[in-house]
C-alpha cells in the first residue's frame, strides 16, 4: 500500500531542508538589516565629523542632553578629549552628535531616534552589534526610543570597549 505522504525518510529530508532555508532565510535578514542599521551611524560620522562640518555647530546638545555631556566625558576616559556636541541633520535625518578624539582619531558618539522598521535582530547575549562599513569600526545598540552609535577609525575592539563604557550612560538619559 502507498503512503500517500511520502516514507518517513523523504518527509525528514523535507522537513530538514525546510528548516534550513528557513534558518538561511532568517540569518540573510539579520546581517542585511544589521548592515544597514550600522550605516546609519557610519553615514552620520563620515558626513559631520570626518567632513569636518561639525566645526560650524557650536549649538551643544539641547536641554534634554546636555546634562549627559560631562558623564559621557568621565566614562569614556582621560584619552579621549572633546571636540564637538551638537545637533546636525545630514540628508534630513536628525541627529545628537558628540565628536570626541584620541590621539589623532576622530571618534563619534551619535544618537538619532528610531523609526518604527529600525530595530536590529535579537540575538542571544548580543546588546551591542558590532561590524566594520567604509573603513570604520562601528559599535551599536538601541537604547530608548533612540539608535546609539560609536564610530570611529579605531581597531573593532576599542570601539566596542568604548560603547559598553558608553551605553549605561546613554541609557539614563534616553530610558526616560
Amino acid at each position: 500500500m502507498n503512503n500517500p505522504r511520502g516514507s518517513p525518510q523523504v518527509r525528514l529530508i523535507s522537513s530538514l531542508a525546510m528548516l534550513i532555508l528557513v534558518i538561511g532565510g532568517v540569518w540573510f535578514y539579520s546581517v542585511r538589516k544589521t548592515i544597514e542599521l550600522l550605516d546609519i551611524g557610519v553615514n552620520d560620522h563620515v558626513r559631520c565629523a570626518i567632513a569636518g562640518t561639525y566645526a560650524e555647530r557650536t549649538q551643544g546638545l539641547g536641554t534634554p542632553f546636555g546634562p549627559m555631556l560631562q558623564p559621557l566625558l568621565a566614562a569614556a576616559g582621560a584619552e579621549y578629549t572633546l571636540v564637538s556636541a551638537h545637533n546636525c541633520t545630514p540628508a534630513g535625518r536628525a541627529y545628537i552628535h558628540i565628536v570626541f578624539r584620541r590621539g589623532k582619531t576622530l571618534v563619534s558618539v551619535i544618537l538619532t531616534q528610531r523609526g518604527d522598521q529600525e530595530v536590529f535582530p535579537r540575538a542571544p547575549d548580543a546588546r551591542v552589534h558590532e561590524g566594520r562599513r567604509g573603513g570604520y569600526s562601528v559599535a551599536a545598540f538601541e537604547s530608548g526610543a533612540y539608535l546609539a552609535y560609536i564610530v570611529s577609525a579605531l581597531p573593532g575592539q576599542q570601539t566596542k570597549q568604548l560603547a559598553s563604557r558608553l551605553a549605561p550612560v546613554i541609557d539614563r538619559y534616553t530610558k526616560i
